[in-house]
This record gives C-alpha cells, structure tokens and sequence, in this order.
C-alpha cells in the first residue's frame, strides 16, 4: 500500500514537473487573452472602452512588481500564488512578463487602428505561442538563430501569422463590419496594392522577426513592433 502512495506521489510529481517546466498555465493564459479579444470585436467592443481597463490592471500590478523586489516575503506570496503564470526568471528578478504585455498593448490600442491592435493581439497570444511550443518541441533539429531561438520557432510563428491575417481580414473583419469605422481598418483590398495573400505574408515575415528579436520583452515588442511595421509598409502600399 505504501508502495502505492509513493508512486502515485511520484507520478503526482513528474506531472506537475512537466506542467510548471512546458509553462502550461502561462501558456493557456496567453493563448485565452486571443480568445477573449475576438470576443469583444464580435460583440462591438471598441479600443477607447477597453484601454481604461488595462491602464486600470497595469497600475496595481505594476505597483505590487516595485514592492515585491524589495520584500522577500512579499515576493513569495506573490510567487505563491501566480507563479504557475510566470517563467522561472520572472521568480527570481525579471519584470514579471504581464506588466509588458499590458504595456504593449495600451501602446497599441492607444495608437494604432483597430484592424492593427486586434491583429497585434493575436499575434502576441498565438504566434508567440506557436513559437515557443514548436521551439521547445523542434528547436533541436534546426538551425540556431538567436539567443536561444531556433529556425523552428520562427518558422512556427511565420505561418501562424499568415493564417492569423488570412483569419482576421478573410473572416471577421467583415463578417462584423458593422461595428467598424471607415478609419477603424487600415488595410483593405480596395485601399491597397497589397493583396491579402501578400499581406498575409508580410505579416508573417514581420512577426517572425519580431519574435526573434525581441526588444526589452517579446511580450511588448511583438505588439508594438509588428503594429509600427505593418502601419508603416500599409502607409507606403496604399493606392493613390
């Protein structure tokens, strides 16, 4: 009986190793944030209701990551009770990746049109998914690229940016346009010399690099960067 208590504690274990060391619940959080904001696009959500809201979220989170550092048995309440959503160096030092993630996207909303922040969102939440999951899975029988990131992550993120925008702009840009304003979607394939298949692949390619260079944390920069670049290029592609 005794035997048993100990293997099913070892397997409880070995479990809960593998659930904490592939970043399970860090990851199905990132991955739901994409769900959630498909959600309020459907439902007529505009980018000035949901702004306040992540300012209201960064302030106090932000607030406990300042103090947390300073009182290590703050930090272990903290660890306690979200670690399971943090990486391993975000326990021990790091800027916990949330305050960037609300930081890129406030970035995003408060600039950029709708069509780019909602995109911008769904490239955070999934393809940086894709390109750590098939990193982590693959990685090893590709090429090295960067500080740790493989030709197989990037490859990952590549074509899950493509069917993203294929998604977004094929489907639900205009199956719910009576919720946007004509300013609200800034490519169009009237307005661009872009097609959507071309589109689609620029923004493959822009997010591939974003992730593969991340700027401060891929949590920020993917957003922000990808936003910037793909507003930049539409703004060269528009038709005159």
């Amino acid at each position: 009986m005794a035997n048993t208590a100990q293997e099913s504690a070892g397997v409880l274990e070995k479990a809960e190793n593998w659930v904490q060391q592939h970043e399970i619940p860090r990851k199905v959080l990132h991955g739901s944030i994409a769900i959630i904001t498909l959600y309020l696009y459907v439902h007529g959500t505009h980018l000035n209701q949901v702004t306040p809201v992540l300012i209201a979220m960064l302030v106090p989170i932000a607030t406990i990551e300042v103090f947390r550092f300073a009182s290590p048995e703050l930090n272990r309440a903290y660890i306690q009770t979200v670690g399971p959503l943090m990486r391993e160096s975000e326990k021990t030092g790091a800027v916990n990746g949330v305050i960037w993630y609300l930081a890129g996207l406030i970035v995003v909303f408060s600039i950029f049109p709708k069509d780019l922040s909602v995109l911008s969102v769904l490239l955070l939440s999934w393809a940086d998914l894709s390109a750590s999951t098939i990193g982590r899975a693959y990685g090893k029988y590709t090429p090295q690229l960067y500080k740790g990131k493989s030709l197989a992550g990037s490859f990952a993120a590549f074509i899950c940016g493509i069917a993203l925008t294929w998604l977004w702009y094929g489907y639900y840009v205009p199956a719910y346009n009576q919720f946007n304003l004509p300013q609200d979607i800034l490519w169009t394939a009237e307005s661009s010399r872009l097609s959507l298949l071309s589109y689609s692949v620029t923004v493959g390619v822009v997010v591939a690099v974003a992730e593969l260079f991340p700027i401060i944390d891929d949590n920020f920069s993917i957003p922000v960067v990808s936003a910037t670049a793909l507003w930049v290029i539409l703004q060269a592609a528009k038709r005159n």
